[in-house]
């Protein structure tokens, strides 16, 4: 009889100790298993996992579309999802602006544009610039924009066009595109001295067939969208907008080193909406940065634009953003006159 009590007072002990076993181990600190799958992670962590939309404020076949196709292949292969490049055109690329803007700061929207975002902001066709985004950074710098005429014209330099410009007032036309970088350059033109008229044919593409069909006799353009008018002697080059010559076309000399205050350089540039996280804006500079240091894409650039790699960071990128935007705003009354 005592051994049988002797069992039951020790059964009783360990069903004691089994029945507060889990609240011991509670209150020591120690933490229940994870659940199953793990932890979640951020998003931005496991950025990107489905495509990327690359937006460009221009129309197919000018200098923007083809700096932002000539990233495109390599961030899909760095990134390891498609990524693909979209074309929304409108009042100067505001609305290509303004849609990736207000996208959703996921990373999964991403701007193309160049330093003349800002000529939007201060001519009020938006209420927005660069910093209302998240700058991933400067991914190509124009080799200088071309001040070209029909080898018709008998003009070989800035000097011929000015004179036969002030011996005919406002008989030469230059071809622009109302609010961009281009109706800057345009003004520039006309402080420099140049009787001018402005007139707005449209976007790149567009000013070369203008120029080409005889409907205007000047027009501002990247290298790359006249080269084969340059090159079958259609299309003569009178300068270069950039500071120094560029070393795609070192015959061709600057409006400065002629004597004409028309320097202006144009940057481009990846941006984000702004609240995208700082991780994933950073993991895609690090591509493009990556991309722009590869001799396949230095070698495409030069053959089609005559460029030279450039990149620089958000931080640098908006100082010269800045820079521009100086610009700009010293010809705001005639641009929103116009």
């Amino acid at each position: 009889m005592k051994k049988l009590l002797a069992m039951l007072l020790a059964s009783l002990m360990l069903l004691s100790l089994a029945a507060c076993g889990g609240d011991t181990q509670t209150d020591a600190g120690k933490d229940p298993p994870p659940a199953a799958g793990g932890e979640p992670q951020a998003a931005e962590a496991t950025w990107p996992e489905r495509p990327i939309e690359i937006v460009i404020p221009y129309g197919a076949g000018g200098d923007t579309d083809f700096n932002a196709r000539a990233y495109v292949e390599g961030l899909s292969k760095e990134l390891g999802v498609s990524v693909a490049a979209s074309n929304v055109t409108g009042s100067g690329g505001s609305i290509a602006s303004r849609q990736v803007k207000d996208a959703a700061p996921d990373g999964y929207s991403v701007l193309f544009f160049h330093s003349a975002i800002n000529v939007n902001e201060v001519i009020g066709v938006a209420d927005f610039g660069v910093q209302d985004f998240k700058l991933s950074s400067i991914v190509a710098k124009s080799p200088g924009e071309i001040i070209a005429v029909r080898a018709d014209s008998g003009f070989q330099t800035l000097e011929d066009m000015f004179n036969y410009s002030k011996e005919h007032p406002g008989q030469l036309k230059i071809g622009m595109d109302t609010g961009t970088m281009v109706h800057v350059q345009s003004l520039m033109l006309q402080k420099a001295g140049f009787d001018i008229s402005l007139v707005d044919v449209g976007g790149a593409s567009d000013r070369v067939a203008a120029l080409a069909g005889g409907h205007i006799d000047c027009i501002i353009n990247a290298y790359g969208t006249i080269k084969d008018y340059l090159e079958k002697g259609e299309f003569v080059a009178l300068a270069q907008t950039n500071g120094e010559r560029s070393a795609g076309f070192p015959d061709i000399p600057t409006a400065a080193e002629q004597g004409y205050d028309l320097t202006l350089e144009k940057h481009y540039f990846f941006a984000f909406p702004k609240d995208t996280p700082q991780e994933i804006v950073d993991k895609f500079a690090a591509a493009c940065e990556k991309i722009s240091g590869e001799q396949d894409y230095a070698d495409s650039i030069m053959e089609s634009f005559r460029q030279e790699p450039f990149f620089a960071s958000a931080a640098d990128g908006m100082g010269y953003m800045d820079a521009f935007k100086t610009v700009v705003e010293s010809f705001v009354s005639e641009l929103t006159a116009s």
